[in-house]
């Protein structure tokens, strides 16, 4: 009886430390234990949680070795003690962030206008209008598309211009999150007379030229908020036809050149 209590014994002891060799040999395929973090701006970063209060920064070690603040506003998520090679039973996994102005996409921009500048005979300094462009992305940084809208100067020009112009977008590196470019359209711009009483007047409109530098900038959405400061250059007639009563005939010239801030959306 001894002999079977002893060799029970002995099975036991050899299954006990196997299970304890496997257990840890499994342990080691996961990979080591260490704190993950995960910043709003998706960013994962492996080390270790030196200090952490709810509300407040949090210290943190990295793989490296360097010590950092972390503060709480940026601060996602975390996992303490996961491993390393098995982190999706913590976190969903990352959605690819959609490339913005890839190329061979269509973009469309309607944006305010809102000239201003030194007041010339006939015209206030300030004006108001909105303008819509669409266009395709050749590349990720160069885009050409058309455009069109309505602008007008307040004062005693009062009639509407419709431009309809061509235009060319160059972006800079597509890997920033804010993308600068710089814009330039040209075109002919109709005039709209809006006296409609007195037919002796007549507005006509003429070429222009609008070159821009401006910014798209960055959110998790498709639509990006824009904002572009440019210079607006727009020739107009105005023509007097008084031939059938006072027989003459007057055409009026006139040069805008003013200072254009636009806000709109690219999308």
């Amino acid at each position: 009886m001894k002999f079977i209590y002893l060799f029970s014994l002995l099975v036991l002891m050899i299954s006990s430390v196997k299970g304890q060799n496997d257990a840890q040999v499994e342990g080691n395929k996961k990979g080591p234990k260490q704190d993950l973090i995960v910043l709003k701006t998706g960013k994962r970063m492996w080390g270790e949680i030196q200090s952490y209060e709810l509300g407040k920064d949090m210290l943190f070690r990295t793989q490296e070795g360097n010590l950092m603040k972390i503060p709480f506003e940026l601060l996602d998520k975390f996992v303490a003690g996961a491993h390393t090679t098995n982190v999706e039973h913590f976190l969903k996994p990352e959605k690819p962030e959609k490339p913005f102005l890839q190329a061979g996409s269509f973009y469309n921009n309607f944006a305010l206008f809102f000239p201003f500048g030194v007041e010339t005979t006939a015209n206030s300094r300030t004006g108001l209008g909105f303008e819509y462009s669409f266009g395709t992305q050749l590349t990720p940084r160069l885009g050409v598309g058309l455009g069109t809208g309505m602008n007008f100067m307040f004062g005693g020009i009062s009639d509407r211009l419709v431009p309809i112009v061509a235009e060319v977008r160059y972006y800079n590196n597509p890997n920033r999150r804010h993308r600068a470019y710089a814009l330039l359209d040209s075109g002919y711009s109709l005039g709209w007379s809006a006296d409609k009483q007195n037919e002796a007047y007549f507005f006509k409109g003429g070429w222009r030229i609008h070159p821009a530098l401006g910014v798209a900038w960055n959110n998790k959405k498709t639509t990006r908020l824009t904002t572009e400061l440019g210079y607006w250059h727009q020739r107009a007639t105005l023509v007097e036809d008084w031939w059938e009563t006072s027989r003459w005939r007057r055409e009026n010239d006139y040069k805008l050149n003013r200072w254009v801030l636009k806000m709109g959306l690219l999308f």
